[in-house]
């Protein structure tokens, strides 16, 4: 009986040491991480070096005409759910160049039946951006290379599909370059 008594007190006093070891460790673990979480802020960083910003009519080198107002009134409409940056006309202080130069299609799925046919294609749009300040004339970032890709599926015809495609193609590209301009300072 006392070999037992004995036993239980030894594995109560180890149970002890193991909770005030863990105690000791995790104490200053828990404390470093909320002293690295505490400076964290949400979004970007810094701000930009510019506080308004104008888009240059966009060119277009691709044979898919339809894109560059879309692109331009998605970008915009982008940028003015920021609030460190405007969208101006003029007077900005800085100018955004887009430059669409590429633009392909591929075939993703074809019909079961007929493997001539597309069912399922990528879209792939590619352009290049560059940003000058308009204060000192100093280009800040030139021709970065931005791409955006979706799927279109296709049941009736690829053109349909591809004209209807087109604002979530131009979509999808002007949130990357909502990215771009915001996430670079």
């Amino acid at each position: 009986m006392e070999k037992l008594t004995r036993r239980r007190s030894q594995q109560r006093h180890r149970a002890h040491v193991r909770r005030v070891r863990l105690l000791f460790f995790a104490l200053p673990l828990t404390t470093l991480l909320l002293a690295a979480c505490a400076r964290y802020t949400l979004g970007t960083r810094t701000k930009p070096p510019f506080s308004t910003l104008a888009i240059a009519p966009v060119k277009n080198e691709t044979s898919a005409a339809q894109m560059q107002a879309p692109l331009s009134q998605q970008l915009t409409q982008l940028l003015s759910q920021e609030n460190n940056i405007h969208v101006v006309g003029d007077n900005s202080d800085v100018t955004l160049y887009i430059h669409i130069t590429g633009y392909e299609h591929t075939v993703a799925a074809t019909d079961p039946h007929d493997t001539t046919l597309g069912n399922s294609f990528n879209l792939r749009i590619r352009a290049l951006c560059t940003l000058v300040d308009n204060r000192t004339g100093k280009t800040l970032f030139e021709k970065r290379e931005v791409r955006a890709t979706t799927v279109a599926h296709a049941m009736s015809g690829f053109t349909a599909v591809e004209y209807q495609t087109m604002p979530v193609l131009t979509r999808a590209l002007a949130q990357k370059l909502r990215d771009t301009i915001t996430s670079t300072w």
